[in-house]
């Protein structure tokens, strides 16, 4: 209720403008340090400044399709640099912030790491995506999901749909791709990884051996044919469907 009761206020707010030093910048939100001015661009940024730098942060677009009226991001400053977004983290002298809400940033084993999981899994999950987890084995730091250590190095999914495995040597990682995730939404099936021999894994949905080699197919509705000659052939149908909010999320993410 409260949320709903903030979207109107967010809305209804007007932009502004600000003259520092002969230049007009308008927006919301705006700060200035007496030498320059910045505004944020939606109602739902924020500004920060100190006495060499402004600095503004806007959630992205594209989050406001699935999360109304998204948490307000915070920023941070030491007086020298401005970090801004979710769960911001200082440490060592430096400053990191997620930048989508569900996101995080771990000091861990020395390291500061931030995480974001991609937009298409806010397009599945809105407000409640799971929580991603760090981790540092090492001297390596990886963030993410189904996090697996291997040979002194760290691997984790991106989203909660994927998994990782261990093939004796390097982890391996697989995430369905986003246009799946948008179909299936939350109930996107888990894929599975296997071994192909001796110390190989691969990952994926219905997997097939012939002649020594094992592949699997890329989506939930794929199949994988031993029938004919050498190695098994995989087959994919194109991922059709999924809520405007979640197709409008996936078209923003870098993911496959």
């Amino acid at each position: 209720m409260i949320a709903a009761a903030l979207l109107p206020l967010l809305l209804s707010q007007a932009p502004q403008c600000v003259n520092v030093g002969g230049a007009r910048t308008c927006g919301f939100n705006c700060v200035d340090n007496g030498a320059r001015a910045e505004c944020a661009q939606t109602p739902f940024g924020v500004c920060a400044k100190n006495g060499g730098a402004v600095k503004c942060f806007d959630p992205p677009t594209w989050l406001q399709a699935v999360w109304k009226t998204p948490p307000k991001p915070t920023c941070l400053t030491d007086g020298t640099t401005i970090a801004c977004g979710y769960d911001c983290k200082r440490f060592g002298g430096n400053s990191q912030c997620a930048q989508t809400p569900n996101g995080v940033c771990s000091v861990t084993g020395g390291y500061l790491t931030c995480f974001d999981p991609p937009p298409e899994v806010y397009g599945a999950y809105g407000g409640e995506v799971p929580a991603p987890t760090c981790l540092v084995r090492e001297g390596m730091a990886a963030c993410g999901y189904s996090c697996r250590t291997a040979n002194g190095k760290t691997m984790c999914a991106k989203t909660p749909f994927g998994v990782c495995g261990d093939d004796g040597r390097d982890p391996v990682c697989f995430d369905p791709p986003k246009a799946v995730i948008c179909a299936k939404g939350k109930d996107t099936p888990k894929p599975k990884c296997v071994p192909t021999g001796g110390s190989f894994m691969t990952c994926g949905y219905t997997c097939a051996t012939a002649s020594s080699t094992t592949v699997c197919s890329q989506t939930p509705d794929g199949t994988c044919d031993t029938n004919g000659p050498g190695k098994p052939q995989c087959f994919d149908p194109p991922a059709r469907g999924g809520s405007a909010a979640c197709l409008e999320a996936a078209a923003a993410s870098p993911s496959k």
